[in-house]
């Protein structure tokens, strides 16, 4: 093939080519001076396209910016196969090893396209001399990384004939290159010959729609493309739009990973059912249309199907809207609430419920991964979900059933209650925890992942789970004292449990500081009210302590009696605020306060919006801010605050035409 001129730093008047990973590959540099940097097009390139090059290292978020930058652009058509010399511009590649990205667009959000580094790739911090690989490029296909370190290198098969997915897998193999740390003088006269294969898609499906939008699931529908290609790949990342596009010749798999996404669907599929979904999370979703199978598969890569889609912050709707936590009715109603309506879904149903349409993630090969919720520890397996003895996992009653004083049985309502039904694994976790109470261990007999075993402080024996499911642990045991105190005659208080039920099993007391210092430190987040919503859809009640955190502080557990108002500050912190003059009703309010490492914002609104929530320091400068879609009732929004300093803080909403205030505390 014919070696194209070297250009750059120069204008344009024609249409780029948007370039995806592998559209281009690096294929020769020399950093001993005069430094070369080399690479093959893999695909047709528009006059006027614009690549940048870059020495400049990846540290994980951002490009650095103390190297060199370079920009190439097609002074004609370039043909795939073609080989291009680069101008060096500000580049000056270091013999001690160096990186060379390229890339379109800025220099701030950059679309890598391929990536070479002479050294191996880093995890950590990066210098000028290493970096680390950006998520959207695939060591092996559109990245290249090397060790030992070498000046120069060249790719050393001088002829190949492949598709796109064959030329990208041998470049990427580091045994088919030559480096050396004398100056490479002359270079292959490469012959890359593509074949043609299977042709593109002529075009990609069009009207993308969202529906049934819930906080833990999400239909997703599209108009097939016409003509009709043989399928259909749809990605599904979170936070933001995918940023990969999927590589010809690869077939990939559900729940195979691309870039920052998912794999969701592939095939001639034109919707899905989206579950395992967060409360809250903005989601983005691509779909690309394709030609052919296996290795001859071809993705229409250019302009994608995308949108995005923000799903419910929670489902509570007016499930609340007759409690009154000042009321002096206000345990009776708000048990009287959660206990009717009420459906008993069976135990044996969990796996056919919470398992199949909630509590997992998607795993590569079709597989799915359930999460021991005491110890962190996954478990991938082949759908349907299996319990024990079948997989290492079992059902976890975090309220014990020998806890119970009705010796509850698997046809009762409280042995069956979600709320408080987990994920566990069965001898490594849920038969550690045993009939123990929950805990923190100073002093360790065993540990499985961040799950713990052992004595505490005041030498009795404690099961402590990992941090995460410590808020939810001590949520799911409230829900049930309070759910369940009182029926049939049974006493369901902290009071009952600790003086008669633990004692006669030889057991220590369920000290209660100890649940109500992990809820308020482990505020519930966007799973642990998706899930809440999830049972509500299939059990018809709630957790109310998920939903409203700051109503522990009206009740004592011990004996189920209301909190005296005085004594109730963390609610009056809740519903601190200031209204102004607005033109409708609305308030806000932080919990934990004072936070330590996050905060549950609440907006309570009479009307549907979109709201902006910012952290302010009390110079009235933002330090953080997020948009909130706001619904009529309570709306919850959790915020990571470790990035803040401590010190006294404004919370501030607004929604374009109220704008109330609050003050936070981070300590």
């Amino acid at each position: 093939m014919m070696v194209a001129a070297c250009l750059f730093l120069c204008s344009s008047l024609f249409a780029q080519t948007t370039l995806v990973p592998g559209d281009i590959a690096i294929i020769g540099f020399n950093t001993d001076d005069a430094d070369v940097v080399k690479f093959v097009a893999l695909t047709d390139i528009a006059t006027g396209t614009q690549i940048k090059f870059t020495d400049n290292g990846w540290n994980g978020t951002a490009l650095a910016t103390s190297e060199g930058t370079a920009t190439w652009t097609a002074a004609s058509a370039v043909a795939k196969g073609t080989v291009v010399t680069i101008g060096m511009g500000t580049m000056a590649l270091s013999t001690s090893g160096d990186q060379v990205f390229a890339y379109q667009g800025t220099a701030t959000a950059p679309a890598f396209i391929y990536g070479l580094s002479s050294n191996p790739w880093v995890t950590g911090s990066i210098s000028s001399t290493s970096s680390r690989k950006p998520a959207a490029l695939t060591t092996g296909t559109t990245a290249i990384a090397f060790t030992p370190e070498r000046d120069n290198g060249k790719y050393n098969i001088t002829a190949i004939t492949g598709d796109k997915a064959t030329l990208l897998a041998s470049i990427g193999n580091t045994a088919n290159w030559v480096r050396t740390d004398t100056r490479i003088t002359t270079f292959p006269s490469w012959a890359f010959n593509m074949n043609t294969g299977t042709p593109e898609p002529v075009a990609q499906p069009t009207s993308l729609v969202f529906s049934n939008v819930k906080s833990y699931r999400f239909d997703i529908g599209f108009t097939a493309a016409s003509p009709a290609p043989d399928g259909y790949i749809v990605l599904r990342a979170q936070g933001g739009l995918p940023n990969t596009a999927p590589v010809d010749g690869v077939t990939y798999t559900l729940g195979q990973t691309i870039g920052n996404a998912t794999v969701i669907s592939n095939g001639t599929a034109t919707s899905s059912l989206q579950e395992s979904v967060r409360a809250g999370i903005t989601y983005g979703v691509s779909v690309f249309s394709y030609l052919g199978t296996g290795a001859n598969i071809n993705y229409r890569q250019a302009s994608p199907l995308s949108g995005t889609v923000i799903s419910n912050a929670h489902e509570i709707g007016t499930y609340y809207d007759a409690i009154d936590p000042n009321a002096a009715t206000f345990i009776d109603d708000l048990q009287n609430r959660i206990r009717s309506p009420y459906t008993k879904v069976t135990y044996d149903n969990y796996d056919e419920t919470m398992m199949t349409h909630f509590a997992f993630t998607d795993a590569p090969g079709g597989q799915r991964t359930a999460t021991c919720v005491y110890s962190g520890q996954n478990y991938n397996y082949t759908p349907p979900f299996t319990w024990y003895t079948s997989t290492p996992f079992s059902r976890e009653h975090t309220w014990c059933v020998s806890w119970t004083p009705s010796n509850a049985t698997s046809g009762t309502n409280e042995y069956c209650d979600q709320h408080h039904l987990f994920p566990t694994y069965q001898n490594e976790a849920n038969a550690v925890r045993s009939n123990h109470p929950l805990g923190v261990v100073t002093t360790l007999i065993s540990s499985f992942v961040d799950g713990k075993y052992g004595y505490d402080a005041n030498g009795q024996l404690v099961y402590e789970p990992r941090n995460a499911q410590k808020g939810d642990a001590a949520r799911a045991l409230l829900y049930m004292s309070l759910r369940y105190n009182g029926i049939n005659g049974y006493d369901w208080t902290f009071d009952y449990l600790n003086n008669v039920t633990l004692p006669a099993m030889g057991e220590s007391a369920q000290d209660l500081a100890t649940l109500i210092a992990w809820h308020n430190q482990d505020a519930p987040d966007s799973y642990e009210i998706a899930r809440n919503d999830y049972i509500q859809s299939i059990q018809q009640n709630r957790n109310p302590f998920i939903d409203h955190p700051e109503w522990v502080a009206n009740i004592q557990f011990n004996n189920l009696t209301p909190v005296a108002p005085a004594m109730a500050q963390q609610e009056e912190e809740w519903l601190d605020f200031t209204k102004g003059e607005i033109a409708q009703p609305v308030m806000i309010g932080s919990w934990p306060n004072p936070a330590q490492d996050q905060v549950m914002i609440s907006v309570e609104s009479d009307r549907e919006t979109i709201g902006q929530i910012m952290i302010t320091d009390m110079m009235g400068r933002a330090v953080l801010s997020q948009n909130l879609v706001v619904q009529t009732g309570y709306n919850p929004l959790l915020l990571d605050l470790n990035g803040l300093s401590n010190g006294t803080y404004l919370i501030v909403y607004h929604d374009g035409v109220n704008t109330v205030h609050n003050t936070l505390i981070k300590e």
